[in-house]
């Protein structure tokens, strides 16, 4: 079986739905920020979640029915080539798989799906351009930065390490001609397995499969979510840097350098560091390097770019001081 890479705006846009169907009220970190402003823009835009959609999520721990969702075509395909899968789906099999899904009877929230499958999907097909434009299209740079760095990560892990040592780091595992994620899903009987990284990958993976069974597709959490924070730089004062009153990090390092730590969760360069914490980029470079001299951060080279990102230490450090914040670090 082979391994391939690619990402996929259409199931990138699934799994911020999952979010917002699955919490009504507050987000989880880190997805919180980005949450209120996507609601505000969706209102703003008069833009609404079908119904049907929020509950197949809510039904379903997060999943979606394989009708919604096909293997990505190639990495990075656009929005409108991924849709054009939802044309060719028949009544019989959104009204089958919905079937399947409820044994106990389709739910009244899903009937109108159920009732006319065609005009739901063609609904769909409509709604997911303006959903994108509204709740993600803000976020596109950051989305493709976080997972572009994924891809290039996992690329190395599979080219140095082979396919099962990828499948084991994304949670899944290698099965006879298949793959299989425990408690999940089983894919057998492929010759070709497309894994999807997905910022918006909290939560249960998305599968799907080609027509005629011979390539699968998984998704998986992209690891730097954090990107999505997206806390408003400080405003800038005549003791920008005093630490916050009871800000362990702050008053140990610093409020600018303790800005810098915690935006190093995800690989960043200088010029994003400096634009994303309203700072001078000479003023991170110094930071930079002190922290690097230190052992707290590491730098590596990426292509033409040079990447800062916590080393062990900075790990530690963050974590025992920054725990209260609910900072998931996981290296």
């Amino acid at each position: 079986m082979t391994v391939r890479i690619a990402s996929s705006r259409l199931w990138e846009i699934y799994g911020s739905i999952g979010l917002l169907s699955a919490h009504r009220g507050l987000v989880p970190w880190p997805y919180a920020n980005w949450a209120k402003a996507a609601r505000r823009s969706l209102s703003r835009s008069d833009v609404t979640i079908p119904g049907w959609l929020v509950h197949l999520f809510r039904t379903g721990g997060g999943t979606l029915p394989p009708f919604l969702l096909a293997v990505p075509p190639s990495d990075g395909p656009d929005l409108s080539e991924e849709l054009a899968h939802l044309v060719t789906v028949c009544p019989s099999r959104v009204r089958a798989e919905l079937e399947q899904r409820y044994p106990q009877g389709v739910p009244a929230e899903v009937r109108p799906l159920y009732a006319d499958p065609a005009a739901r999907v063609a609904e769909l097909r409509a709604f997911l351009p303006r959903y994108w434009w509204a709740a993600l299209a803000p976020y596109a740079a950051t989305l493709r930065a976080a997972t572009e760095e994924d891809i290039l990560r996992r690329a190395r892990t599979l080219a140095t390490q082979g396919p099962e040592a990828l499948l084991d780091a994304v949670g899944g595992i290698a099965v006879p001609g298949g793959v299989a994620v425990p408690g999940v899903m089983a894919v057998s009987g492929v010759s070709r397995l497309v894994l999807v990284p997905l910022l918006f990958g909290r939560g249960a993976p998305f599968c799907a499969s080609a027509p005629d069974g011979s390539e699968a597709a998984l998704s998986y959490p992209v690891e730097g979510s954090a990107v999505l924070v997206g806390e408003a730089p400080p405003e800038r004062r005549a003791d920008a840097d005093a630490p916050v009153r009871g800000d362990r990090l702050e008053i140990l390092i610093g409020r600018s350098r303790a800005g810098v730590v915690r935006a190093l969760v995800a690989p960043t360069t200088t010029s994003d560091l400096a634009a994303a914490l309203g700072l001078a980029p000479s003023t991170v470079s110094q930071h930079l390097t002190a922290l690097v001299a230190a052992g707290v951060v590491r730098r590596r080279r990426a292509g033409v770019r040079v990447l800062y990102e916590l080393d062990h230490p900075g790990v530690v450090l963050l974590r025992h001081l920054d725990h209260a914040r609910g900072l998931p670090v996981t290296r």
